[in-house]
């Protein structure tokens, strides 16, 4: 009897101690597991942060990420406009190729078998999946690809432990906030001083593009306020020691001649990434203690999705174009070699035209399908920018210089515009 009891007593202590164990391994796998966070400005290229131009606005929050980790020169949406710039973030693909491409589109497309939303594959991974609020997607979906979308969604909303991705989404700096009286450039003061923008040589000079353009960098210090209260609660959660920090925009700017167009302000936005203290192992070791340092290698919308599944330890799908750009086997020499991008622009609302891009390097080839329409082609929703109409109109006056003309002629011949 007293052998049996002895027996029963070692299972007992054995199946307590595995117990244990297995609950600390349990623990320990869960926090080797980062989150996620991506913030978004929409209709932002990089010309308007001061991280990449003196004349840019100064964005302290954002500016705190890139204290922390990297800031990416050449980092491309590879659309120029919302939807399709999103759809190929969510899928890591590329969107003309699954009938993705066309920015309202007439019917959503559906996904290929086998191919997911990021937010689906991390979610099916354990992640809790949060988004704020914005999709635009130009694939059918349902509200399970996320654990929550919604106005206010959170990772505040996950279980204790369960590793998150979020992303949300700032309004304030889209072309719409543009579509504002002439009037406001006498009765609306803007806090960066119209008189001290120097303008890009395809603008014409005037009083309202200077202002218009004022008005564009004060939304981004509006835009840095909420990125920082964001920030403030992952703080005061204790969570920036864990978490990978994305800040971007979704495509290029919101000027005339950016959202919606294959040059460098249509496509060419900011990139930042916050490297968490607790997960900088999963970093090749060249890049791991980093802080505000610039990498030169070429990094597109199509990249975002599978860098995310390799920092969560997910096998990379063969679905997605795409490739990591963060990892162990991904060092600094190898990003800089990475030295191409590929955009794509099809119909924007009722403006169609069929261009595409391909950048090596500092060389850009742009081919127009369609070389008949100018690219200033109207659409109704982008002219009611009143910097744009202007432009037009001094066009029609004969009042502009070859380089400022070249946007508005029916030509053949492309004025590549960097």
């Amino acid at each position: 009897m007293l052998t049996t009891l002895k027996k029963y007593s070692a299972i007992v202590t054995i199946s307590l101690v595995s117990t244990i164990v297995f609950t600390k391994a349990v623990s320990a796998e869960q926090v080797k597991r980062p989150n996620f966070v991506w913030l978004l400005t929409e209709d932002n290229s990089k010309h308007y942060l001061k991280l990449y131009d003196p004349q840019g606005a100064t964005m302290p929050n954002v500016e705190s990420l890139a204290d922390e980790g990297l800031i990416f020169n050449h980092a491309f949406s590879n659309a120029a406009v919302c939807s399709t710039a999103r759809s190929t973030l969510a899928t890591g693909s590329y969107t003309p190729r699954l009938a993705m491409n066309y920015h309202r589109a007439y019917l959503p497309a559906e996904l290929p078998y086998g191919l997911k939303p990021i937010s689906q594959f991390l979610k099916d991974a354990g992640y809790y999946t949060s988004n704020d609020v914005k999709t635009d997607y130009n694939f059918a979906y349902d509200e399970n690809i996320w654990s929550n979308s919604a106005r206010k969604a959170s990772w505040r909303d996950r279980k204790d432990g369960q590793p998150f991705f979020h992303m949300q989404t700032f309004h304030i700096t889209h072309e719409g906030q543009l579509h504002f009286p002439k009037e406001d450039v006498k009765n609306v003061p803007t806090k960066h001083n119209p008189h001290n923008i120097e303008l890009p040589p395809i603008y014409p000079n005037t009083e309202l593009f200077k202002y218009t353009y004022a008005r564009t960098l004060d939304n981004h210090l509006t835009a840095d306020k909420q990125i920082g209260e964001v920030l403030d609660k992952l703080k005061q959660d204790n969570l920036m020691d864990d978490t990978f920090i994305f800040y971007f925009g979704d495509h290029g700017g919101m000027l005339p001649a950016s959202k919606g167009y294959l040059y460098e302000r249509g496509l060419h936005v900011p990139l930042v990434v916050y490297v968490p203290r607790n997960f900088r192992h999963l970093l090749h070791k060249d890049m791991r203690n980093l802080q505000h340092a610039y990498v030169d290698g070429f990094v597109s919308f199509i990249d975002f999705a599978p860098t995310l599944m390799k920092l969560a330890g997910l096998p990379a799908s063969d679905k997605q174009d795409g490739v990591s750009f963060l990892g162990k086997d991904i060092g600094l020499e190898e990003l800089k070699k990475r030295d191409t991008t590929i955009g794509y622009a099809d119909r924007f609302d009722e403006k169609y035209d069929v261009v595409r891009s391909l950048r090596k390097g500092k060389y850009k080839y742009i081919r127009h399908y369609q070389p008949f329409n100018p690219d200033a082609l109207y659409n109704s929703y982008r002219y009611k920018n009143q910097a744009l109409r202007e432009w037009s109109e001094l066009y029609k006056e004969n009042k502009l210089n070859s380089v400022q003309a070249a946007f508005l002629k029916d030509s053949p011949l492309k004025l590549y515009m960097m």
